[in-house]
Order: C-alpha cells, then structure tokens, then sequence
C-alpha cells in the first residue's frame, strides 16, 4: 500500500510487458508493410501465341504484353527466354504511345521504342521483342517477366501472351 503523499510508480515488470507489446505490434506492422511492398497485384497473362515471319536480316517486332489501363509501372527491366535453331538476336524495348501485335515497322504504332530500364509503362503502352537473324531460324519466345515498381510496390512477374514463335526465312 501507499500512503496518500506518495507518488504512484508502475512496476518494473508492467513497464516490460508495455515494451514487449509495443515491439511485437512494430514486428507485425513492419512484417504487413513489407509484405504489401513485395506483392503487387498480378500483372495481365493469356494463354495466346503470336506467329511471325521475317526475311533474314530484316528484324520483326512482336508485341508481348500491353500496359495496364489502370496502372503506371516504373520498369526496372524485361526478362527474355528465347529458344532458337540458330543464334538470334533478341531485343526487348517499350513502345511508347502504342501497341502492335506483330510488324515489321514499328514506327507505324509506336510514337518511340526504348530500352525497357528505367522507363515508365503508362496506359497504351506496350512491351515489345524484336528478332532478327542473319541465317534462317525459328525462334520461340516464353512470355516475358517484367521487373518494376508501383509505387512502394515491387516485384518481378511474368505478363503478357505465352509464346510467340518467328520464322526467319532465307531469301
């Protein structure tokens, strides 16, 4: 007991727990925080195939994976799985302004193409791979990853169409 003039002090034990709960609360919200950074939601996938064919020597661009309308992501690169009978030259950009399916003048859809790193994917953008070889080939594409962030979200996903097969044909 204490007497009426003394002050009141909370017990070295109570001031521990107060401290333990505090801490484990930080624990949890750093653990959500760092979760929510590291899970975006999913970039767009389909199961489509796109089909090309170019003369050696003349580089075909196939579109791979269009931006979302709802989302502007800060690229921090594209990731390529090709498989070819022959070495190939294979290249992933962004096509600012626009998108296309499979073209060998891509001018015509695309205000620019640039490296994918660094740039940013806005609505009506797109992810686009040019081929080209100097011998005939065939060249098949396994659907890109893209790196990139949203804000304080990351990740690296897969997105856009499965496959796309090329056809280098000799003249």
């Amino acid at each position: 007991m204490t007497s009426a003039g003394a002050p009141l002090e909370v017990s070295a034990r109570r001031r521990v727990v107060r401290w333990a709960v505090v801490a484990a609360m930080l624990v949890a919200l750093l653990a959500v925080l760092g979760w929510y950074s590291t899970h975006p939601p999913a970039l767009a996938t389909s199961p489509d195939t796109r089909r090309a064919s170019t003369p050696v020597e003349v580089p075909v661009y196939v579109g791979m994976y269009a931006a979302p309308r709802d989302r502007t992501l800060s690229i921090d690169g594209v990731k390529l799985h090709a498989t070819a009978n022959t070495e190939v030259v294979v290249t992933p950009l962004v096509c600012k302004g626009g998108s296309l399916v499979v073209t060998s003048d891509p001018q015509a859809f695309c205000r620019e193409l640039v490296p994918p790193a660094g740039e940013r994917l806005q609505p009506g953008d797109s992810v686009v791979v040019e081929v080209s070889a100097d011998v005939p080939a065939i060249v098949v594409l396994d659907r890109v990853r893209v790196g990139y962030q949203d804000g304080i979200r990351a990740g690296t996903q897969p997105a856009g169409v499965e496959h796309a097969i090329i056809t280098v044909l000799g003249r």
